[in-house]
């Protein structure tokens, strides 16, 4: 890798800021959770996605890195990229110069006899265990908040997970309660919902665990709770109808979906939460600002009144 190394011993790499703006929006992350993740301000994240900067520190991108959930070099320029693998190949033909291209031949076959021996078992295991018919399990996983705000959208979603991971075409049936209205869902629905039975649908097929997510509100007032019911089928086994596991209530309060534990304001641990598993409610019209500054925040009351959630100062 091409890095530079100011005084004081600073390493400096370059990083395409059009790629890491790219990832940070594909995983609903906004330039202040990054910022803060990252220790720096936002106005750095910016300069950094605009190329304004022209090279990073090493360990800041480091970071980038990991907040984003990639490794470093999925971040850097391609010339970085291109320099780390030119160098690499210097250091090997350094290397082979320095031991010689000439290797010592052994003309007896019993000194691979063992490794033989091994790849023979290794086929006989590979037989045995090939010839057993396969079997695989899909299954889906709900997550919902513990409790949401009257009249207030709050994200739902739905894990699906095929093991082995391979292709299989699905059914994903979810019932909303009575009193629910849909706001925005992800991906696609394939047939819209019907008024009547509320019942929401996707044909989908999928080849690695995949969320379907979607944001409802609820009518009703504090201490109201709504049941959720879901099922999933899949091509091979159609008739073998499946639960969605996971949460399947929520009750109505004085509290705002992402504060788990109900206590008016928003630790590390809930805001990393927001992200880790609610991280396309960009997607689905939630106030991802909102929660930002009540995280922020001293904390935050629920006005009945004009429904809104007031920052305290």
């Amino acid at each position: 890798m091409t890095e530079e190394t100011l005084p004081g011993g600073m390493v400096m790499v370059k990083i395409d800021g059009s790629k890491v703006k790219r990832l940070r929006e594909q995983k609903g992350l906004t330039q202040l959770y990054v910022a803060t993740a990252v220790q720096v301000t936002t106005d750095t994240i910016s300069r950094w996605e605009n190329k304004r900067y022209p090279s990073v520190k090493k360990e800041n991108c480091i970071k980038l890195a990991e907040t984003l959930g990639v490794t470093l070099e999925d971040i850097l320029e391609q010339q970085e990229i291109s320099n780390t693998a030119a160098e690499i190949d210097v250091n090997n033909e350094s290397h082979e110069e320095i031991k010689g291209v000439s290797r010592p031949q052994h003309n007896s076959w019993l000194i691979y006899a063992p490794v033989l021996a091994v790849l023979v078992m290794a086929a006989i295991g590979g037989w045995f265990f090939f010839l057993k018919p396969e079997t695989s399990t899909i299954s889906a996983h709900r997550i919902l908040p513990r409790h949401c705000l009257p009249g207030q959208p709050f994200p739902v979603v739905i894990e699906v997970k095929n093991t082995p991971e391979k292709a299989v075409t699905l059914i994903l049936r979810e019932m909303l309660p009575s009193g629910a209205v849909l706001k925005k869902v992800s991906p696609a629905l394939s047939t819209p919902p019907q008024a009547k039975d509320r019942e929401l649908k996707w044909l989908e097929k999928i080849e690695a665990p995949t969320r379907f997510v979607y944001s409802i509100t609820l009518k009703g007032k504090p201490g109201d709770v709504f049941k959720f019911a879901g099922n999933i089928a899949v091509s091979r086994d159609s008739e073998n109808l499946r639960p969605v596991t996971g949460s399947d209530s929520i009750e109505i309060n004085t509290f705002h979906w992402a504060d788990s534990d109900g206590d008016n304001t928003l630790s590390d641990k809930e805001m990393l939460a927001v992200h880790d598993r609610f991280n396309t409610t960009d997607k689905l019209g939630i106030d991802l600002e909102l929660i930002e500054k009540i995280w922020l925040g001293s904390g935050y009351r629920w006005n009945a009144k004009n429904s809104t959630c007031e920052i305290l100062p």
